[in-house]
Parts: C-alpha cells; sequence; structure tokens
C-alpha cells in the first residue's frame, strides 16, 4: 500500500479507512476544543478563572480511561462501527451543553463526560485492523492515527479562534465556535455507519 492507493475511492478499504480517521479528527477536534477559546471564555464569564479553567483541563481528560476500557468491551460486542456512531451522537450533547453552559456545574459535568471521546481512538484501530491485511495495518492505522488525531487537535487550535472571531463573531461567538464541534460529531456518524453493509473482507 502506497501513498497513491489513499486515493482508490472505489475501493471499500480506502473508503472506510477515510471515514474512520475522519471520525477520529471530529473526536480530537470537539476534545480539544476548550483550549484555544479559554481566553474567550474568561472575558465574557466574569466569574471564571484560571484555577477553573485549569481544573476543566483535568476533568477533560479523567474519564478518558475507564471510557476506553468500556469502549474496548462493547467493541467486542457491537464491532467499530456501530460502536464510533454511538460515541459521535452521544458526545455531541456534552459539546453543545459545554458551548451554551453558563455554570461552573454545566461546564464542569459535560467537560467531564466528554472526555470520553478519548476512547474514539480505541475504535479506530479496531476498526483499521479489521479492513486492512497485516502487511498493510500498520501504514493505514498510521494515516489514521497521524490524519485523525494529531490533524484534529491542530485544526481546533487554528479554526476555532478565527471561526469566533471572524465567522460568528459577536459575545456569543465563541460558544457558536464550541456548538459547532458538536454539530461535527452528527454529521459523520451517518457515512461512518452505513459505509458498508455486512462484514469487513
Amino acid at each position: 500500500m502506497t501513498i497513491k492507493d489513499l486515493f482508490s475511492f472505489k475501493s471499500e478499504r480506502i473508503k472506510v479507512l477515510h471515514f474512520t480517521w475522519f471520525a477520529f479528527f471530529v473526536s480530537f477536534f470537539a476534545w480539544f476544543s476548550m483550549a484555544p477559546l479559554a481566553t474567550t471564555m474568561m472575558e465574557n464569564m466574569d466569574w471564571l478563572t484560571a484555577e477553573h479553567l485549569a481544573a476543566l483541563g483535568i476533568c477533560n481528560v479523567v474519564l478518558t480511561i475507564p471510557a476506553r476500557i468500556i469502549i474496548g468491551q462493547l467493541l467486542d460486542k457491537w464491532g467499530p462501527r456501530i460502536v464510533f456512531s454511538g460515541l459521535l451522537i452521544t458526545m455531541s450533547l456534552p459539546t453543545i451543553v459545554f458551548a451554551f453552559g453558563d455554570t461552573w456545574i454545566q461546564l464542569m459535568i459535560s467537560r467531564l463526560v466528554l472526555g470520553s471521546i478519548g476512547a474514539s481512538f480505541v475504535i479506530g484501530i479496531r476498526m483499521v485492523a479489521e479492513w486492512f491485511p497485516p502487511k498493510h495495518v500498520g501504514f493505514a492505522e498510521g494515516i489514521y492515527g497521524g490524519w485523525g488525531g494529531n490533524f484534529g487537535s491542530a485544526a481546533a487550535a487554528i479554526l476555532l479562534p478565527w471561526l469566533a472571531l471572524t465567522v460568528f463573531a459577536g459575545d456569543n461567538g465563541y460558544r457558536y465556535a464550541l456548538a459547532f464541534t458538536g454539530g461535527g460529531l452528527l454529521f459523520i456518524w451517518n457515512p461512518l455507519l452505513f459505509c458498508r453493509s455486512g462484514y469487513p473482507p
């Protein structure tokens, strides 16, 4: 498998790889959405302090490890397509709650729950491994991990401030930018789930 093969969109394997890394991309985009907008949040919520943001940063990762264990069990039962789609739909809710949260409890609980989206890593690794033979799985998982997680977190840092300040603008621009990430989670689940009926080759 080569870079050229990544553009063979008639291949079901390649389509699945692209759907999977993009689902991972959107997951990390939502997961790392708070950091680039933290200063704006403090400016618009006069009660929010640096200590609050530090606590939210901790909340953002607390449930990631247990979530990966639980997601691993669900993978064994339902398979990666259903579990990935279910995770994206479920995590869109705390993402949107966080975007429009006005109290510490709302922000803390939504960010705590949203930390579970870090389990998306486990799902994609399993899905790619099912669809690619051993001699190609390393390359495919490198594309999945690099284009998905790394690009996703980088894109959040670059695009969210621009969305908040330029596209949505206004006092609530950061809220709409955060909510935009929740919309992204809802956007990708359907093609991921229905990219193929049946089992991998």
